[in-house]
């Protein structure tokens, strides 16, 4: 079995582990620059190109791709699809869960539990788009943030209409969502593999609203309860995500879902909690990429 790794950052600790579960096994595991494939595009005859090699005699592909170039990573993993190469994550999927004006929309439309939110447009709607996320101090988020980065917290209205303002100017959309204080800067992660949870930590931070370890965050294992468990599974499906980490705000008003990640990083999750996320991912691949390749399916029906 061969795998495809799409990654601009083959070496980093999600990476390094994958490659080196599938070792374990004999399994080989080929790191690609998405940014740097070909595609032939044939309705008889198409093909991925890397390095001047044809890519088409991989079994499977795990897509870890980031913002950079994510527009024609997006195209590679389309392309992987239309060569019916098993994808861990499909490129639908991806592209659900990367929007985070889609996310919002699709939670609301699956209603799943997520913190009061408005996307900011118009400066001039400022006032009306605050108070229906409960006032201030309101979070305000990119829509192409990662990691907790381009994310900011107004604690007045004063500095929230400037934000939006600035914004607007940029022709940026800003999500604006309800800050939830209860939660006291803590959110929860749930690791979805397969349909299930495989593992939960509980993410905080003493001087920062935002929890993210990338951030200087800390980490605990934490157990889910029922709801919680219940909503980061029917994410992690509604979205078409196979692996997915749901990220969970506790409130008063229960468990909200914050974002919903369709790459997400294992150290934090493998450090803290012991499980051997890459593991189950490498078995989750021998067990599902054991399909009979037939003809090209680009003109497979799919939804966008």
């Amino acid at each position: 079995m061969k795998i495809g790794l799409l990654s601009k950052t083959p070496d980093n600790y999600s990476n390094s582990r994958l490659i080196e579960e599938a070792a374990k096994r004999d399994i080989e595991v080929l790191p690609i620059d998405y940014s740097h494939c070909d595609l032939i595009i044939d309705p008889l005859h198409p093909d991925i190109f890397y390095k001047g090699e044809s890519l088409k005699h991989l079994d499977a592909v795990v897509p870890r791709v980031g913002i950079i170039k994510s527009t024609y990573g997006m195209a590679v993993i389309r392309q992987f699809e239309a060569l019916n190469i098993y994808c861990l994550n499909s490129s639908l999927g991806i592209s659900r869960a990367r929007d985070k004006m889609r996310t919002l929309q699709l939670l609301a439309q699956k209603n799943l539990p997520f913190p009061s939110s408005a996307v900011a447009n118009d400066s001039m709607a400022g006032p009306k788009l605050l108070h229906h996320v409960g006032g201030v101090p309101t979070v305000m988020k990119l829509t192409e943030g990662m990691q907790g980065k381009g994310t900011v917290l107004a604690e007045t209205e004063n500095s929230a209409k400037s934000i939006i303002e600035a914004f607007s100017m940029m022709n940026t959309n800003l999500i604006l969502q309800r800050f939830i204080k209860e939660s006291k800067g803590t959110d929860i992660r749930a690791f979805v593999l397969n349909g299930k949870v495989v593992a939960s930590i509980s993410r905080s931070s003493e001087d920062d609203f935002r929890s993210n370890l990338h951030l200087g965050g800390k980490a605990i294992t934490i157990k889910l309860t029922p709801k919680e468990r219940e909503i980061a599974v029917k994410a992690a499906k509604e979205f078409k995500l196979n692996m997915a980490g749901i990220d969970i705000l506790r409130s008063d008003d229960g468990p909200l879902i914050l974002e919903v990640n369709a790459c997400p990083g294992l150290e934090g999750v493998e450090k803290t909690t012991g499980t051997n996320i890459a593991e189950k991912i490498v078995e989750f691949l021998l067990e599902h990429s054991e399909q009979v390749k037939t003809k090209p399916n680009y003109h497979k029906k799919t939804s966008l």
